[in-house]
């Protein structure tokens, strides 16, 4: 994969888990919404103006876009996942599939069980699926909260923040 696709997706990415939809981000950024298209199909050749533009519309430095970029080919799989708990010994650990929240996953307990971390799985949900902020918390304390008595001993953890 180039540099152009590898940063066009990390855009997509940041603009789905921000809820934006391509048009308005463009209009944001001051970028024509079909040079925007042809930039998060990896179609461009964009200038670093274009790029500053859009780290700065995203709140966020250039070389943290770089390196969102950079670290596309580097994302977990379920498979991946799967493998590498089987490698462990943790063959047995939950995992959750459908919707997978790969991006949420902050760790592993002691005895065996993932731990996912809420608003991660909110963002996710925000990226992944279209949903709004309220959707996705909706469906993920219907949906995922709901079913983890039915998980068995092994089923994941979720982490909420502490309020201050």
């Amino acid at each position: 994969m180039t540099l152009q696709e590898k940063l066009g997706k990390a855009i997509v990415q940041l603009r789905k888990q921000r809820g934006m939809a391509q048009e308005k981000f463009a209009n944001d950024a001051e970028i024509d919404r079909r040079y925007m298209s042809d930039i998060e199909n990896g179609k461009r050749n964009i200038s670093i103006d274009v790029i500053e533009r859009l780290a700065n519309s995203f709140g966020i430095s250039v070389s943290e876009l770089f390196q969102m970029a950079e670290n596309i080919d580097n994302q977990l799989t379920i498979d991946q996942l799967k493998e590498w708990l089987c490698d462990r010994d943790y063959e047995d650990t939950v995992v959750l599939e459908s919707p997978d929240y790969l991006s949420a996953i902050v760790g592993i307990s002691n005895d065996g069980r993932l731990i996912y971390d809420y608003e991660k799985m909110v963002e996710h949900l925000v990226a992944t699926d279209g949903m709004d902020y309220e959707e996705a918390c909706e469906f993920i304390d219907f949906n995922t909260i709901g079913a983890l008595p039915y998980m068995g001993e092994k089923r994941p953890v979720i982490m909420n923040k502490v309020e201050d």
